[in-house]
């Protein structure tokens, strides 16, 4: 019985370097935005980067998790600690494209909405990408 005890501490006390290893930010989004395979409001969202290549969005009760891409270095034309939401615009519609923080990226794969709305998207209307630089608090 005591060996189990000391077992789960000891796992306990190992996982906890884990969970403080995740960046914890928030950003005001103005705008709906497509992630994954839904339509996200606008508001004050809490973005978690997980362990991995998982992200977590949050607004209120709505929680939105993200396999993206795994991390990628890029090189940011100004300050490599600015955290930034990167977004494809199409007319009117926003879809989450990317997620930089500290120098590295994640990117978040396109929803089959995106997909369609970019193949039947003409040459001269490409999508216009769109940065929204991220409020620290």
């Amino acid at each position: 019985m005591k060996k189990l005890g000391f077992t789960v501490l000891a796992v306990a006390v190992l996982a906890l370097p884990l969970c403080a290893q995740q960046a914890t930010f928030r950003a005001d989004i103005p705008f709906e935005f497509g992630v994954r395979d839904a339509t996200a409001q606008p508001g004050s969202y809490v973005i978690r980067l997980l362990n991995g290549p998982v992200v977590q969005l949050q607004l209120g009760s709505d929680c939105y998790f993200i396999h993206a891409n795994a991390e990628e270095p890029y090189s940011p034309n100004s300050d490599s600690q600015q955290r930034k939401l990167v977004f494809n615009r199409y007319g009117n519609q926003y879809f989450l494209a990317q997620i930089r923080s500290g120098g590295t990226s994640r990117d978040v794969p396109m929803s089959p909405v995106e997909r369609e709305l970019r193949k039947n998207t003409v040459a001269s209307a490409r999508p216009v990408r769109t940065e929204v630089l991220l409020a620290m608090r």
